[in-house]
């Protein structure tokens, strides 16, 4: 498996961030004429598609990375809309340039300065070297057995992200099943009862309360993603062999009763992929067996009398209209998620609905 770290450009000279910045906008202007080719005439990774694009300061090395950037944009959105049921419009890229080892050296460095980033520059023959330091992050990962620091790198405006490959771990041989449920005021509970992240709201409201492209937004940004991160890394997995999460997907989307554009705008710094993607990371760092089951009514159902209706959930109160059983909506959608989860590994056990009250 790989593992992204990120590292600071920041302690690089003016000079040299003035060249990153060239780059960059080179790069980029380079990947979205590729776009604006390949939308309407499709291409490949060849020659033939590489000549399309002639007016740029790129080397041949950096418009094959473009190029195959573009292709998987391309390809990306095309199988969203299709997935989706909309009509896809040719994508406008604004984001980190993907670099493999063609372009990108990675060394060991000197006193504080302990990692060098070497770039080729626009000129042919030179290179912007870029010293800058490891974090904990990356020396955990590095630390691993058999690990190794991939030659490539994301580049964005003011970091680096690198990869370090790491062997996969064989999961837990023995632990217990947990469950999460996620959620857009807390952003995760378990089916303990226990709950991670309850100030999302707050974080939620803050980046709508910015204006779209803003620096403020962009700070709130920054802040629910750390947030996500430190909230996700709170869980104890130590005892834990298997987790079980909601397969959720399209799930700002869709002609569904009650998701119509102020259901969408109240949602939309709701980043549950993000937030799975994380606990998916988190899990195989922990040698934890990660099961998806199906999200559909679990914190409608009761899990006392199996009734499944709308009327039994309000807001984050569940109470059953059949046999009145009640207790906290989310804890008891993670108990439903747990139960699912026992079911997808053939177990016999099953939780109890008393833990709810």
């Amino acid at each position: 498996m790989r593992r992204a770290c990120r590292v600071t450009i920041k302690l690089a000279t003016d000079t040299k961030q003035r060249k990153i910045g060239a780059l960059l906008e080179a790069y980029r202007a380079a990947v979205n004429c590729y776009l604006r080719s390949l939308w309407d005439n499709p291409g490949k990774l060849d020659r033939e598609t590489l000549a399309r694009l002639r007016d740029t300061r790129l080397s041949e090395r950096y418009k094959s990375q473009a190029l195959k950037q573009a292709l998987e944009i391309v390809t990306a959105t095309r199988r969203s809309a299709k997935a989706l049921g909309v009509t896809a419009t040719c994508p406008h890229f604004n984001g980190a340039a993907t670099l493999d080892a063609k372009v990108v050296t990675i060394e060991e460095g000197q006193g504080s300065f302990d990692l060098v980033i070497k770039l080729s520059a626009l000129h042919k023959g030179h290179r912007i070297i870029i010293p800058t330091r490891r974090t904990a992050v990356l020396n955990k990962w590095l630390n691993q057995p058999g690990a190794r620091l991939i030659q490539g790198c994301s580049l964005a405006g003011d970091k680096l992200i690198l990869w370090v490959a790491v062997p996969d771990l064989e999961p837990k041989s023995q632990g217990r099943v947990l469950a999460l449920d996620c959620g857009v005021n807390k952003l995760l509970s378990d089916s303990d009862g226990n709950h991670y992240g309850t100030e999302f709201k707050a974080i939620r409201d803050k980046i709508k309360r910015r204006k779209p492209g803003s620096k403020g937004r962009r700070r709130a940004y920054r802040e629910r993603d750390n947030f996500i991160g430190r909230t996700v890394n709170q869980l104890n997995l130590k005892a834990v062999a298997v987790l079980g999460v909601e397969a959720l997907h399209d799930m700002k989307r869709g002609k569904k009763k009650g998701r119509g554009k102020a259901f969408r705008k109240a949602i939309a710094p709701w980043v549950y992929r993000q937030v799975l993607n994380r606990i998916e990371n988190y899990a195989q760092a922990n040698r934890v067996r990660l099961v998806r089951v199906n999200p559909a009514n679990t914190s409608r159902e009761c899990l006392a009398c199996g009734t499944t209706r709308k009327d039994n959930r309000s807001g984050e109160k569940f109470l059953c209209v059949s046999c009145g059983h009640k207790g906290d909506a989310d804890t008891l959608g993670a108990q439903n998620i747990l139960a699912r989860t026992l079911a997808t590994l053939g177990s016999v056990e099953s939780p109890k609905p008393n833990s709810l009250m």
